[in-house]
């Protein structure tokens, strides 16, 4: 897909130590998503305490796999977007390890 052709999107950038913990807070970047759902809390808000849920909710063999791992990430985030937008934008989720 064209980079034009995607109106929402974002990226989670997560580092992770080799014992499957993280190493610092989780990055989050929105394009084209509002700041605040009706409730006014921050979209921003939303995103990272999910990612860090669901990193701090998963097995440390699941932790330890960056493939797993980020397919955990974009789940969660995307449901979760759906719940509170109605939308599902494309979620890319980068797993650096440390």
């Amino acid at each position: 897909i064209a980079p034009s052709l995607i109106k929402w999107w974002l990226l989670v950038a997560i580092a992770m130590t080799e014992k499957g913990e993280l190493a610092d807070d989780p990055e989050v970047d929105l394009v084209g998503i509002p700041e605040k759902n009706t409730a006014s809390e921050e979209f921003n808000e939303i995103v990272f305490d999910v990612v860090v849920k669901t990193v701090e909710g998963l097995p440390r063999a699941r932790r330890r796999d960056p493939d797993a791992l980020a397919e955990s990430v974009r789940r969660a985030v995307r449901a979760t977007l759906n719940e509170q937008w109605g939308k599902k934008p494309l979620c890319l989720v980068h797993v650096l390890e440390v």
